[in-house]
């Protein structure tokens, strides 16, 4: 197994040929992918795009990643919304996450609003026009995205996993399937159940990772565009198994913004998509098709 650091988490590569070489590829999917989302980067393409004043001509990975956005608003009725880039701004998280560097004295005033169903994408020209008040963060979708392009590196049985979004394809290394540990959001070294997978993708949503103080209380980075605050579900995490790690992050995301019950009935609409959803007292639930070999005690 091969590990390097990128948008802000760890990458890790296996591999059944060249691995090597294999993970050299994934690294440099991951900087290009970087290079081209990353909010934080003013040198981004999407950096350029959320400055841009008027039309804007986008490359053809930012305007596919921006018409498979739209398509996940639609398909979630607006709870999955990447246009809450000044949002996230308002509430303090305006350079990448290093515990303590988001702390902020005082909670925001008035905070942006907008959504992603304003910004207008003209697929002839790849011309997207997005209106001054709506800033963009494409965030978890876009890592699940890279890891799948990452993962189309693979010769043959392997994985990429990124911070827990992963892509697993064929068999594990001792030749079965492989094992997903759903990690207790309130003990990290706790595993609370575990999932079989085969050639399938897993993201998890969970607010524990990316906490910072705001004013008298804290916040964290899993905004609700309804409410255009850090989300008060009464999940503490969703763990998502789909055919790919894009899908799986945005339908993670949603249940999560969801809440317990209508997230459960969300993941349970969504055709071969499994869930796990752990709700605030730790009790977990199952959604849809699931391949559970073990589930820890209470």
């Amino acid at each position: 197994m091969f590990t390097f650091r990128s948008m802000d988490t760890e990458v890790a590569v296996v591999a059944s040929h060249h691995e090597r070489r294999t993970a050299r590829r994934v690294a440099d999917t991951f900087a290009e992918a970087e290079a081209r989302f990353s909010r934080f980067d003013p040198a981004s393409e999407l950096s350029a795009l959320n400055r841009a004043e008027g039309a804007f001509v986008a490359s053809g990975p930012l305007f596919d990643q921006l018409e498979r956005a739209r398509e996940y608003v639609l398909l979630t009725e607006g709870v999955f919304d990447p246009a809450v880039g000044a949002t996230l701004r308002a509430h303090g998280y305006d350079r990448a996450f290093v515990p303590g560097a988001l702390d902020r004295p005082r909670a925001p005033g008035a905070v942006p609003a907008g959504g992603f169903l304003e910004i207008v994408l003209e697929r002839a020209t790849q011309t997207v026009w997005r209106p001054h008040h709506v800033q963009i963060d494409l965030g978890g979708m876009v890592k699940g995205s890279t890891v799948d392009l990452a993962a189309l590196h693979l010769a043959g049985d392997g994985a990429v996993d990124a911070g827990g979004d992963a892509a697993l394809r064929g068999r594990d290394p001792d030749g079965g399937a492989w094992r997903v540990e759903i990690e207790d959001p309130r003990c990290a070294s706790r595993t609370i159940a575990t999932l079989a997978v085969t050639d399938a993708s897993v993201a998890t949503s969970a607010p524990n990772r990316r906490r910072w103080r705001l004013g008298s209380g804290s916040a964290h980075h899993l905004i609700d565009p309804r409410t255009r605050a850090p989300s008060a579900s009464d999940l503490l995490q969703v763990t998502v198994v789909a055919t790919t790690t894009e899908l799986a992050d945005v339908l993670a995301k949603t249940a999560y913004l969801l809440g317990a019950r209508a997230g459960r009935r969300f993941l349970e609409r969504q055709p071969d998509v499994g869930g796990v959803l752990v709700g605030a007292g730790g009790a977990l639930a199952f959604a849809g098709a699931l391949d559970v070999r073990e589930v820890a005690r209470a």
